[in-house]
Protein backbone atom coordinates (compact mmCIF):
# COMPACT_ATOMS: atom_id res chain seq x y z
CA UNK A 1 0.00 0.00 0.00
CA UNK A 2 1.36 3.08 -1.08
CA UNK A 3 0.33 6.59 0.68
CA UNK A 4 -0.61 9.64 -1.91
CA UNK A 5 0.37 12.28 -0.88
CA UNK A 6 -2.34 14.19 1.08
CA UNK A 7 -3.92 17.59 -0.81
CA UNK A 8 -6.06 20.50 0.58
CA UNK A 9 -9.53 19.45 0.73
CA UNK A 10 -12.10 21.87 1.06
CA UNK A 11 -14.80 21.62 3.23
CA UNK A 12 -17.52 21.86 0.56
CA UNK A 13 -16.19 18.80 -1.02
CA UNK A 14 -15.62 17.36 2.57
CA UNK A 15 -19.25 17.91 2.97
CA UNK A 16 -20.55 16.43 -0.26
CA UNK A 17 -18.70 13.11 0.87
CA UNK A 18 -20.09 12.66 4.10
CA UNK A 19 -24.10 13.55 3.04
CA UNK A 20 -22.42 10.52 0.27
CA UNK A 21 -22.08 7.65 2.58
CA UNK A 22 -24.45 5.41 4.13
CA UNK A 23 -25.01 5.41 7.97
CA UNK A 24 -22.50 2.93 9.02
CA UNK A 25 -20.06 4.28 6.53
CA UNK A 26 -20.55 7.72 7.80
CA UNK A 27 -20.23 6.32 11.71
CA UNK A 28 -16.56 4.90 10.36
CA UNK A 29 -15.23 7.61 8.61
CA UNK A 30 -16.18 9.80 11.77
CA UNK A 31 -15.30 7.71 14.59
CA UNK A 32 -11.34 8.51 15.60
CA UNK A 33 -9.27 7.11 19.03
CA UNK A 34 -8.85 9.31 21.73
CA UNK A 35 -5.49 8.53 23.57
CA UNK A 36 -5.46 8.49 27.38
CA UNK A 37 -4.77 11.48 28.72
CA UNK A 38 -1.82 11.52 31.15
CA UNK A 39 -2.73 14.01 34.09
CA UNK A 40 0.02 15.85 36.69
CA UNK A 41 0.41 15.89 40.58
CA UNK A 42 -2.49 18.61 40.84
CA UNK A 43 -5.13 16.89 38.80
CA UNK A 44 -4.17 13.54 40.39
CA UNK A 45 -4.63 14.93 43.97
CA UNK A 46 -7.83 16.06 42.73
CA UNK A 47 -9.04 13.22 41.03
CA UNK A 48 -7.93 11.28 43.78
CA UNK A 49 -9.53 13.24 46.22
CA UNK A 50 -12.85 13.38 44.54
CA UNK A 51 -13.21 9.81 44.37
CA UNK A 52 -12.61 9.44 48.14
CA UNK A 53 -15.22 11.54 48.73
CA UNK A 54 -17.33 9.76 46.53
CA UNK A 55 -16.53 6.68 48.70
CA UNK A 56 -17.54 8.44 51.99
CA UNK A 57 -20.95 9.86 50.71
CA UNK A 58 -21.69 6.66 49.34
CA UNK A 59 -20.76 5.12 53.28
CA UNK A 60 -23.04 8.38 54.37
CA UNK A 61 -26.17 7.53 52.36
CA UNK A 62 -25.61 3.68 52.87
CA UNK A 63 -25.82 4.32 56.29
CA UNK A 64 -28.39 6.77 56.62
CA UNK A 65 -30.51 4.14 54.60
CA UNK A 66 -29.99 1.67 57.10
CA UNK A 67 -30.65 3.38 60.22
CA UNK A 68 -34.16 4.68 58.60
CA UNK A 69 -34.89 1.27 57.91
CA UNK A 70 -34.57 0.16 61.62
Amino acid sequence: MTKTPSTSVSTADQNLVLSSLEHDQLVGAKKHHIPRRHFNGPELAVIWSLRLYLLFMMAVVIYQVWTAAH
